[in-house]
């Protein structure tokens, strides 16, 4: 993961912006509740639809959930609402989608809260180091969702911005540490075929 510099990134809900370079592209059937924080502009009925939305480099968070209509029982339909789901991440100049899956029947819905599964992705493929969790709440017509993620983001959850932003931090303190520095120098003063051996050995033990 790169370490982030960024520590919230702004949600711009226009297309074009020059100095933003992460698109976000939301499905048919997924309702973005917030972006970094801030209410996304959601309709508590759960047929509202996104353009695409422009994000600035570096960190940024989603909450998103569920929302369309499915098979309950014979031909009887009706409308699921998933979980609101939670992804933090840091990437930049890419076009993303959030991935999930096809969700068919209320049974498949309930499965999916159980326990739910879901990809940031560009050119359909995850992006790596995505924080994912569930706000598990019991979701009302009154629920203050900016709310909700700023109290979540205050505790050291998975995908919180407080344990995301502590990750990183630790992360660069080990890069900046004496044996990196010293393998790191160690590295540069080596021979090309001594880089080659090294790196061989390196990748053969990296899971040690």
């Amino acid at each position: 993961m790169k370490i982030a510099k960024t520590l919230l990134a702004g949600i711009v809900l226009a297309p074009t912006m020059a100095y933003s370079a992460v698109t976000l592209d939301v499905p048919k059937g997924l309702q973005l509740l917030t972006v970094n924080g801030k209410d996304a502009g959601y309709s508590n009925f759960g047929f509202d639809s996104k353009d695409d939305i422009v994000l600035e480099n570096g960190v940024n968070q989603l909450v998103f959930r569920i929302s369309k209509i499915v098979m309950e029982t014979g031909s009887d339909k009706t409308k699921f609402k998933s979980q609101p789901l939670v992804a933090t991440f840091e990437t930049s100049d890419k076009a993303i989608s959030i991935s999930v899956p096809n969700v068919q029947t209320l049974q498949q819905g309930m499965e999916f809260n159980s326990k739910p599964e879901f990809d940031i992705t560009t050119n359909g493929k995850p992006i790596p180091d995505v924080k994912k969790d569930q706000l598990g709440l019991t979701f009302s017509l009154t629920a203050d969702m900016a709310q909700e993620v700023n109290d979540y983001n205050q505790t050291n959850a998975v995908a919180s911005l407080s344990q995301f932003t502590q990750t990183s931090k630790v992360q660069a303190t080990e890069l900046n540490s004496d044996a990196y520095q010293e393998m790191k120098s160690s590295f540069k003063s080596a021979s090309y075929e001594e880089r080659k051996k090294f790196l061989t050995w390196a990748i053969s033990n990296l899971e040690e």
